[in-house]
């Protein structure tokens, strides 16, 4: 139990250092606000792959009245219709239904943040690439030593369902874009202050924390067996 302990305050503050790199960024190197937000596009796209990877290893059980009601329909020719359908199904299959839905939001977000904004506020100053390189290699390390320390180390993989941690990067990527649509566009039409940008980093850094508390409750209970594999 303190090894676990131990290892979720590790993994805590990775997050948080990790979330550290673009508001330093904004306080003390005036990264810009449309910077930060193909940084956090960038991230999600990390993010997904980490659970693709998570997904894979699972060998918990679902409960799926825990699941939300999320519905499928329409991707690929799978007959699934909502997350609860893939409970009992085979990691490989759920991990195939997660990438098409998410790789279709993903790109989704990706047009919106790197055409749509531009697009839409010419007074938009675009992401430096060499700042954006930055911060993604922060987020990409953490999630890589996250996954090692926490969800291998830890054996988290033993206590967690593959379709219940499908619904997570779900969650957090949907947050994250409906905060950037009603914190992003505001604070550009503010003319971008950084203390407003620094709040949107804040915001962000909560919903990554309040997902990771939840992720890490849900590990505490029980080791269960699951035949999916």
């Amino acid at each position: 139990m303190h090894s676990s302990r131990t290892d979720s305050r590790m993994a805590i503050v990775g997050l948080v250092l990790a979330n550290l790199v673009p508001l330093v960024g904004v306080v003390g190197f005036g990264w810009t606000l449309h910077s930060i937000l193909v940084i956090y596009w960038l991230e999600s796209g990390v993010l997904g792959a980490a659970y693709v990877a998570k997904i894979r290893r699972a060998e918990g059980e679902d409960d799926p009245d825990e699941l939300p009601e999320w519905e499928f329909s329409g991707f690929g020719e799978s007959e699934t219709k909502s997350l609860t359908d893939l409970v009992g199904t085979s990691n490989r299959r759920i991990v195939s239904q997660f990438v098409q839905f998410y790789m279709v939001f993903w790109l989704f977000h990706g047009v919106f943040v790197l055409y749509g904004l531009p697009n839409e506020y010419p007074s938009l100053e675009v992401a430096s690439p060499s700042v954006v390189a930055v911060a993604a290699v922060g987020f990409t390390v953490s999630h890589a030593v996250s996954y090692r320390i926490k969800y291998l180390g830890a054996r988290e993989y033993e206590r967690n369902g593959p379709v219940t941690l499908m619904g997570e990067p779900l969650h957090r990527s949907f947050v994250l874009h409906v905060t950037i649509v009603f914190a992003g566009i505001p604070i550009e039409l503010a003319g971008s202050p950084a203390g407003a940008v620094g709040l949107l980093v804040v915001l962000k850094t909560y919903f990554d924390l309040e997902a990771h508390r939840r992720e890490h409750e849900r590990a505490q209970r029980p080791p269960s067996t699951s035949s999916a594999s």
